[in-house]
């Protein structure tokens, strides 16, 4: 009986110093210590979205650097195409040799053509132009500026240098800014048609439409979206229903 009684408090020996290592190791799970007064914003009073708390955000392209340099140029450039004080009408920018970084190789004062003419037929690059969307309704003629920015991926350039386009396009509508409209034009001739660029910019465009365009200076391009007609023969909007 005495050895029985002997094991059995051995055994509760061994159990409370088993509970006691166990709490020793737990010591601290589960406490979150918050020296600052809980309150609104202090995630449920526990400063999980305190400022300053939450971990550091590494983005993808892992230095946190620019995927492209963009020269202050180009952007001084499409600050005086959208300058309506200024005579300019579009810029187009190319890769530089290396390939990081663009470089200014034309800003005109020309319209759509002359902007087409300025695009490189075998290389990668990216523009921009303006236009004017023209509501003409007889007795009051609108004239609002319209601009819209460009990808260029011609046909004829390199497929590789195509696909490394798409992570730039952040960086160079940093600088090529505040427009309309946003297109990729892979044939300058069917993506840069009049046509094309109506249906587009219409299709940005809110409930009320321009009814027509002007991408050349002087030369009108019928865009009647709601069939009211043009100039004289233009009805009041409520004389058709949607």
């Amino acid at each position: 009986k005495f050895q029985r009684n002997k094991k059995m408090s051995e055994v509760l020996q061994k159990n409370a110093e088993s509970q006691a290592k166990a709490a020793q190791k737990g010591k601290g799970f589960g406490i979150v210590e918050n020296t600052a007064a809980f309150g609104a914003g202090a995630g449920g009073g526990f400063g999980l979205n305190a400022p300053g708390t939450s971990p550091k955000v590494k983005h993808f392209s892992g230095s946190g650097k620019k995927t492209l340099d963009v020269p202050a140029e180009i952007a001084d450039a499409w600050l005086k195409v959208l300058d309506d004080e200024q005579s300019e009408t579009f810029l187009v920018a190319k890769y530089a040799t290396n390939g990081k970084s663009l470089e200014l190789i034309a800003v005109g004062t020309g319209g759509l053509e002359a902007f087409k003419d300025a695009l490189p037929t075998d290389e990668c690059s990216w523009g921009g132009f303006r236009c004017t969307a023209v509501d003409d309704r007889g007795n009051l003629v609108c004239r609002r500026p319209k601009f819209v920015f460009v990808m260029s991926t011609p046909a004829a350039a390199s497929i590789i240098k195509k696909a490394k386009m798409a992570p730039h396009k952040g960086a160079v509508k940093e600088a090529i800014k505040s427009v309309h409209l946003d297109i990729t034009v892979e044939d300058k001739d069917t993506d840069l048609s009049e046509t094309n660029l109506v249906e587009k910019l219409q299709a940005a465009t809110g409930a009320h439409k321009p009814n027509g365009y002007e991408f050349e200076e002087g030369k009108f391009v019928e865009a009647d979206y709601y069939g009211l007609g043009i100039g004289t023969n233009c009805k009041a909007e409520t004389s058709k229903t949607a």
